[in-house]
């Protein structure tokens, strides 16, 4: 158990370590760091929540596809108690 820890840790060590090396985060400061990581995550946030709440609604409309809780709401009504 514990070599499999070792190896996943490695393993993820190495990701961030390239990570830092890509993004060029290793030559600045950690509250600097701290600030771009932040920034990043909240990017990431709102392009998912922009992604739920219009890409897929808007694409789903086009192709007639209606979404899993219309659907699910359809299925609920129609079957008897």
């Amino acid at each position: 158990m514990i070599q499999l820890l070792d190896k996943v840790l490695s393993f993820i060590n190495y990701w961030w370590f390239r990570y830092l090396m890509i993004t060029e985060l290793y030559m600045v400061e950690s509250w600097e760091r701290v600030t771009i990581h932040v920034f990043l995550f909240v990017i990431f946030l709102l392009q998912w929540y922009f992604n739920c709440k219009v890409v897929l609604p808007f694409t789903g409309s086009l192709f007639g596809i209606q979404p899993v809780e219309q659907q699910l709401a359809g299925v609920v009504r129609s079957h008897p108690n």
